[in-house]
């Protein structure tokens, strides 16, 4: 089982920056907008990995359910959704849905997908014994084991419904039944969108969107400055800081429910004690009001404030700098010498932060090895590419980042972290 003890958790709130529009607006003009974005893909093939999030954020494709602002699971491209039993699940389909090619998406080919993507992806192995059986537009799904989660799962973007019987590469042109279709992409660098004109929900409002991979923010707002871009996603709290003070540009925040967490190795804080130390020397109020000008809010658990799921606040860990020291000097931890760092049995606590580059974490880390200074705790940041670290125990403190609901369920973050394996 996977230890990682939570200790700090900041709830992401995503932002996107976008040029003012012009007050006029030429009818007669191709509407088009080139985005640049921090995140991009090697592959549009929805049923591998994570790519499935980039298939639907494009306008490619469509999953049978997805997850609202308020995490309500709401069909997209099933009507009606009825629950037979504990394993079984009848799905009425939307009639008319055609793929951006011009076929029909029907039963069959919903099924396909399912089995596909069962096959193909490690989180869908929950379905690869599961039955099916047809009746003109409706399924009926019997999983092997009960799945109370199920339509929450059916809303991950890896259940992306695409033809998969096209003679295109899905990883560069899959056909879904999204608003917009594939015209270029080139793999980890851009994307060209063009409208769907076989699209069941209204026609799409713009004429071609271009996606490019940007990952320096300075290069983005220079982009945006310069009438480079029209918009930014990503941004982090700098970069909103120097375009928000300008009429020039809009501003945008969208909650997420991505979740930037520090966890402490335990077999450094094998005390709970010192653990609590730790967690009553972070402001975490001040790191998201202040530091990351309100880009972030704080939250005591895996999951947003503002979640039904969410862990009320506790006092066992709110921030208080004093009770943090008076924790440290009850467990002999005391400075002897002078030099600013407590000591135990005449050695220095001396941490390793480590972390990698994604929007504000560094940011975070570096107020984080300042708010362990002020309790008389030395520790040093150590940048690495990716998260290997925690698997490895190569850390004392940990970051880590990841969108803890991303179906409308607490029970995705739940076993990707506390489940064997």
């Amino acid at each position: 089982m996977k230890r990682w003890i939570k200790v700090l958790c900041i709830s992401m709130t995503l932002a996107l920056s976008a040029c003012t529009p012009t007050p006029k607006i030429d009818e007669t003009a191709n509407h088009t907008i080139r985005i640049g974005t921090e995140q991009f893909t090697a592959s549009l093939d929805s049923a591998l990995e994570w790519n499935g999030w980039f298939t639907v954020r494009y306008g490619i494709g469509e999953t049978l359910f997805k997850v609202e602002d308020n995490m309500e699971i709401t069909p997209w491209l099933v009507s009606n959704a009825e629950n037979i039993d504990t394993q079984t699940w009848k799905l009425t389909l939307r009639e008319n849905i055609k793929f951006s090619d011009g076929t029909t998406m029907d039963a069959k080919s919903v099924v396909d997908n399912l089995h596909h993507v069962a096959q193909e992806n490690a989180r869908a192995a929950f379905l690869k014994d599961a039955e099916y059986e047809i009746d003109g537009n409706t399924i009926t799904i019997k999983t092997v084991k009960p799945r109370a989660t199920l339509l929450s799962d059916l809303s991950d973007p890896m259940f992306t419904i695409l033809n998969l019987n096209s003679k295109e590469d899905r990883a560069t042109m899959p056909i879904g039944t999204g608003p917009y279709m594939v015209k270029i992409f080139t793999a980890d660098q851009e994307i060209v969108l063009e409208p769907n004109i076989n699209y069941w929900n209204g026609a799409p409002k713009l004429d071609e969107i271009t996606v490019t991979k940007m990952l320096e923010k300075e290069t983005a707002i220079l982009a945006l400055k310069n009438h480079e871009l029209d918009a930014y996603t990503e941004m982090n709290s700098e970069g909103i800081k120097q375009l928000k003070d300008t009429d020039e540009f809009d501003i945008h925040m969208i909650p997420s429910s991505r979740v930037y967490s520090v966890y402490m190795n335990t077999e450094t804080f094998s005390d709970v004690s010192l653990r609590k130390a730790i967690a009553k020397a972070i402001d975490k109020e001040s790191i998201a009001s202040y530091l990351l000008d309100g880009t972030m809010t704080a939250t005591d658990g895996p999951f947003t404030s503002d979640s039904e799921y969410a862990l009320p606040s506790s006092d066992e860990t709110s921030y208080n700098q004093a009770e943090a020291k008076q924790i440290l000097e009850s467990l002999g931890y005391i400075d002897t010498d002078g030099d600013g760092y407590v000591e135990k049995d005449g050695q220095n606590i001396s941490l390793t932060i480590a972390y990698y580059k994604r929007l504000s974490q560094e940011a975070i880390a570096t107020e984080l090895q300042s708010a362990l200074k002020k309790i008389g705790i030395h520790s040093e940041l150590q940048l690495h590419e990716g998260t290997k670290y925690l698997e490895n125990k190569e850390y004392d403190l940990g970051f880590y980042s990841m969108v803890t609901m991303p179906t409308g369920d607490p029970a995705y973050y739940l076993n990707a972290l506390l489940s064997e394996g």
